[in-house]
């Protein structure tokens, strides 16, 4: 133990003694704090702000050209509170590198992770250092947890290098893909992040290009990866695809495309690539000839679209958003297993309040009566999951729920956020998810929440969870759960 923390030390300050001198910003908004992805939404939503913000981590440059333009007077409460914490955050940035100590516990795992939830593990401390020079921007991020198999992780480290308006990044980050709060049915932050290397836009702001500025703020991310090596088959690569746009006022659009292909005892070369990207059909076992009735699609795809729409209404904004994500088909590219989310969110004095439904409920390609099918897949069969939990949703297959939740802001800073979630999971009863703790299926209503103070030099935050669970067959119960966060900026 004493070993290991003093090797975390020495980690971050070598990083300290090489990177310090220079250190001048942050790549992106919100690696330390999601809140400040919230607060950059709620410039866009209120129109402030001209960017695409549907795709997390946003990069800071070109969001930090607009606000420097912008001036808080005049601005209503909420986002000139947003306003407030992004600029601040941003000077911080500016001024000097900046280093995090973490402290985080839980009585339990957190069992449906938000986009903001708090804490990923029932014990954990992280160090991690933000650095910038010259083209070069990174976080280096060292946590352990006495928890889990591995003991010592980097997530969330990355190193990135910046040429005109593109950056190439290598490392894994948190990301979350479209505009709901509560859940996202393709790339969520519910498991830890993939190790990948990625090319991506270093705006999401409009293109000076005149063959590329009809489409408004855009943001697009090209990345491979790997999942885990202990699977059912080890070492699966993934590709991952995101693209976003405002082409309209209050008009979000955004397409995602992932592919898992390869892994141990699989070909998975350039041809074979290939044949992923042009959705060609193979034998099963890659033989070379076969019933053609067998054939199906190399890998496993998972794509879809999200759209969100803001209106001003009664001196506020109204956004409607939704998104639509399947997988499997049949007759070529006609898409069979489609989930679907949509919600609506607002402004209230100084809460942001929304409403989200999302059902991954799906009956499997033509059978009505067949489910059990979605994020799961025959050849890999720990599925579209990750150390056990799912990529997208935090409720997995096989689930209906009803998210209402608000955040609130307060003039000194402060945040609080609280959920209600109704949920009704694994109903047919068989092939239960990794979500589902105990019995065959669950109805299950959950309160959570927390409370965010900054706190000079500290970040500290408080929350919980309390679930009222029923089960078919097994006696009721109820489940509670708390935790605490401290971050430490030096």
């Amino acid at each position: 133990m004493i070993f290991i923390r003093f090797s975390l030390l020495a980690l971050i300050a070598l990083s300290n003694i090489l990177l310090s001198p220079t250190a001048q910003a942050s790549a992106y908004v919100g690696t330390q704090d999601k809140q400040l992805h919230y607060d950059l939404q709620t410039l866009v939503e209120w129109g402030y702000l001209d960017a695409a913000v549907s795709t997390f981590p946003v990069p800071w440059k070109g969001v930090a050209s607009d606000l420097s333009e912008l001036s808080a007077q005049g601005m209503s409460f909420r986002p000139q509170q947003a306003y407030l914490r992004l600029n601040h955050y941003l000077n911080l940035n500016k001024q000097q590198g900046r280093r995090f100590i973490t402290l985080q516990g839980a009585s339990d795992d957190v069992r449906f992770r938000s986009f903001d939830d708090g804490v990923e593990s029932t014990n954990k401390i992280t160090i991690s250092n933000e650095f910038y020079y010259g083209h070069w921007s990174g976080q280096i991020a060292v946590s352990y947890t006495g928890s889990g198999a591995s003991s010592t992780y980097y997530d969330n480290s990355f190193l990135a290098y910046q040429f005109g308006d593109w950056n190439l990044r290598v490392g894994s980050i948190d990301q979350w893909w479209g505009p709901a709060q509560s859940t996202s049915l393709i790339m969520s932050n519910n498991t830890r992040p993939i190790k990948a290397i990625a090319l991506s836009r270093s705006v999401n702001t409009t293109s000076q290009s005149p063959w590329l500025s009809w489409m408004g703020p855009w943001y697009l991310t090209t990345q491979m990866g790997q999942f885990e090596e202990r699977r059912a088959v080890p070492n699966v690569n993934v590709f991952m695809n995101r693209f976003n746009a405002r082409p309209l006022k209050g008009l979000e659009i955004g397409f995602s495309w992932v592919a898992m292909w390869g892994g141990e005892g699989s070909n998975e070369g350039f041809e074979e690539f290939i044949e992923l990207v042009t959705f060609q059909n193979i034998c099963p076992g890659e033989s070379i000839n076969c019933d053609p009735s067998v054939r199906s699609k190399r890998g496993n795809h998972i794509a879809g679209f999200d759209v969100s729409y803001t209106a001003q209404l009664f001196d506020r904004p109204v956004t409607f958003y939704a998104q639509r994500v399947g997988e499997d088909s049949v007759d070529g590219y006609k898409i069979t297993d489609n989930a679907n989310m949509v919600g609506i969110s607002t402004y209230w004095q100084g809460a942001k309040i929304f409403v989200e439904t999302s059902d991954t409920n799906i009956a499997c390609g033509q059978n009505e009566s067949a489910f059990n099918c979605y994020y799961e897949h025959s050849t890999y069969t720990d599925g579209y999951r990750m150390y056990g939990r799912t990529l997208g949703s935090t409720f997995d297959s096989d689930a209906k729920q009803i998210t209402l939740g608000s955040n609130i802001r307060f003039s000194n800073g402060d945040i609080m956020e609280v959920y209600v979630r109704s949920a009704e999971l694994n109903k047919d009863g068989s092939r239960p998810s990794p979500v589902i703790t105990r019995g065959n299926s669950e109805e299950v209503l959950e309160i959570s929440g927390f409370y965010q103070k900054p706190f000079g030099d500290w970040l500290l935050k408080a929350g919980g969870s309390i679930a009222n669970r029923k089960f078919d067959m097994l006696d009721d119960r109820v489940d509670s759960l708390i935790y605490a966060k401290a971050q430490y900026a030096f």
